[in-house]
């Protein structure tokens, strides 16, 4: 049996945006951080969570729980009051409303890894109608390196699913991060290039590349 992963922002749904307001917003409400670099490849690792620890570390020399919490509650509520403002924000990638589906019916075990925190990835497929039923999903709860998070996605999908490995694995994303760490587990990738990215992807020695999910099936 083959696995496809997938990652969220930008890839299931077109969230990049939201993810990165209610960060900046979350910092700078809660530390006074002003001018916070949205160059997520600077840090060291692109998740929410490991982007928020390192920004609290840099600011308060180590990660106090209390802040932690803190910089949270304010990234959700930002995020949801977006929402409420701001609906269309939280669209899905055209086609991904029932891509983990339609791979299931193909004989396909599918998962999700992604670097956002597990409630707000669960309520961004929630708004976005993106079928996920019964999918694992790992998150940024669950480690804050990518390459992790998707090697969590991968044990969970082999319980679901009840085999010792999968015969291939492919992981399906946006960013070159998603790359680098599909580089690193030796595994396949596949980047979607929302709003005009396919040359930079390419440029950057992404062979493999689909406009949205729409195109997905031929690629698998």
């Amino acid at each position: 049996m083959d696995l496809v992963v997938f990652d969220l922002d930008g890839t299931l749904t077109n969230t990049t945006f939201v993810d990165e307001h209610a960060i900046v917003g979350a910092l700078q409400q809660v530390l006074g951080v002003e001018d916070l670099s949205t160059d997520w490849s600077t840090y060291l690792h692109s998740t929410d969570a490991g982007i928020v620890h390192e920004v609290i570390s840099q600011h308060q020399g180590g990660v106090n729980i209390d802040t932690l919490d803190r910089v949270q509650e304010a990234f959700f509520e930002i995020m949801e009051n977006l929402y409420t403002s701001s609906p269309e924000l939280f669209a899905p990638v055209p086609g991904a409303t029932d891509v983990l589906k339609r791979l299931h019916g193909r004989g396909l075990a599918t998962a999700i890894a992604t670097g956002s925190w597990r409630e707000s990835a669960l309520f961004k497929l929630r708004v976005g109608k993106v079928w996920h039923d019964g999918v694992p999903i790992a998150s940024s709860d669950d480690d804050h390196s990518r390459s992790e998070i998707i090697r969590s996605a991968i044990r969970q999908a082999q319980r679901v699913h009840n085999v010792e490995a999968f015969d291939n694995v492919t992981y399906v994303g946006d960013g070159m991060w998603d790359a680098r760490a599909s580089k690193n587990l030796g595994i396949r990738f596949i980047a979607v290039a929302l709003n005009g990215k396919a040359d930079a992807m390419r440029a950057a020695g992404i062979e493999e590349v689909v406009a949205d999910l729409t195109q997905i099936d031929s690629m698998l």
